[in-house]
């Protein structure tokens, strides 16, 4: 008989496959819009989803975000419940002009991430024979990119993203069989180094279409990039017995194990602004990792889809009562995961809403999204993953240069 239990430290079991769980490029307040990417596009926030919005920033000025995350998560099997709480900085960067038409950006923010611990235990039908597993991992690969966006027209502009990848992708298994007078625990670690470069080019068309009307179209592709890594395997095994032990070393490599594949994506999205009140939009994006590789896996994968849905609204922005200018927002979004079980695409929907806290006379903003997720496989009742997730953004704006007049 086997038994499969889910340790308090995991994150998600999803993330064994693949690269783990890829974690969502937007900032508090795409997030709090559903998860709006391709459209956006603000004087008061960054949305590095789409390079070419950089172009909004108010020349002369920059703009620093930082960004921590904290998540609680239920995991739910056919017979139990596990909880965990994760907390961290989940993003940092800042936007600036260039000239006039130039406006770039740099940030850190995770692609993907892997977090779980999952125990298997198999009794072998003796009395004296007993087998326990252990299958866990860490890491994840990080972007740090450098933006920038160029103003073709005065509606128009075109950005690229230039993105280093980099980190561990770490995964580990611990196999002990034991009896009455010794054990033997084999221990295997594959940790794969990224390192390596991808492309994102932008699109963003922005103009007023009537005296009460704004109208934003983004656009945006990623280039397929070929991820190379160093990967270092381990596998000892370890015979315990009641008089000592030993340990023995079965693999000890580092190794060319090809390629990681990021393969081509794409975004399209509008929003409308009414009045310079009300913000609705809603985009649409997808990534083909079906046509991706894993090193030399023969992992099948699925292509990654997402349509999302946002709005935000602030009653008055050149009211001097403060409720007036706090910017409300709300959003949803369905997603199909690039993760394949038994032939069974992996699914998640989200809700969540938001607000943009002004300070008063600076252009600053607190933002706070408030989100639930969950993740599940259709007509597959093996795990399913709740997620309720608070997120403190920090949009501060300053004077990047400005001239002084000495008299």
């Amino acid at each position: 008989m086997t038994v499969l239990t889910f340790g308090q430290g995991s994150t998600s079991p999803f993330s064994m496959y693949g690269v783990g769980n890829l974690r969502y490029e937007g900032f508090a307040r795409n997030r709090a819009m559903g998860g709006l990417s391709a459209p956006l596009y603000s004087p008061y926030h960054l949305n590095p989803a789409n390079p070419a919005s950089y172009s909004a920033l108010v020349q002369n000025s920059f703009i620093f975000e930082v960004g921590i995350t904290a998540s609680y998560q239920v995991l739910e099997t056919p017979d139990k419940k596990f909880k965990d709480f994760n907390g961290n900085v989940s993003y940092i960067s800042i936007g600036f002009p260039v000239t006039k038409w130039w406006r770039s950006g740099l940030g850190l923010i995770p692609m993907s991430s892997i977090g779980y611990d999952i125990q298997q235990a198999v009794e072998t039908g003796t009395d004296d024979q007993k087998i326990a597993t252990i299958y866990s991992g860490e890491g994840g690969i990080t972007n740090f990119y450098f933006d920038n966006s160029f103003s073709i027209f005065k509606s128009l502009s075109v950005g690229i993203k230039l993105s280093y990848l980099f980190g561990p992708l770490i995964y580990k298994s611990t196999s002990v069989s034991y009896n009455l007078n010794s054990a033997s625990t084999i221990e295997r670690k594959d940790q794969a180094n990224i390192s390596a470069f991808s492309y994102k080019a932008g699109l963003h068309y922005h103009r007023k279409i009537h005296e009460k009307l704004f109208l934003n179209i983004g656009a945006t592709y990623g280039f397929n990039s070929d991820l190379t890594a160093d990967n270092h395997t381990l596998i000892t095994n370890t015979i315990t017995k009641t008089n000592g032990y030993l340990r023995d070393t079965i693999l000890d490599i580092n190794q060319n194990i090809g390629v990681l594949e990021i393969p081509q994506s794409y975004s399209v999205g509008t929003s409308l602004r009414i009045n310079n009140k009300l913000e609705l939009g809603m985009d649409y994006s997808v990534a083909y990792w079906s046509q991706s590789k894993f090193f030399d896996k023969n992992y099948t994968f699925a292509d990654n889809s997402k349509l999302a849905f946002g709005a935000e609204y602030t009653p008055d922005i050149t009211s001097n009562k403060y409720l007036n200018l706090i910017r409300y927002r709300i959003g949803a979004n369905f997603s199909n995961s690039y993760l394949v079980y038994e032939d069974t695409q992996l699914k998640s929907y989200e809700i969540s809403m938001g607000f943009g806290l002004p300070i008063k006379r600076s252009p600053t903003l607190i933002n706070f999204a408030l989100s639930y997720q969950k993740k599940y496989i259709p007509g597959i009742n093996i795990v399913a993953e709740n997620y309720f997730m608070f997120q403190l953004n920090l949009s501060l704006q300053d004077i990047w240069f400005k001239k002084r007049v000495w008299q």
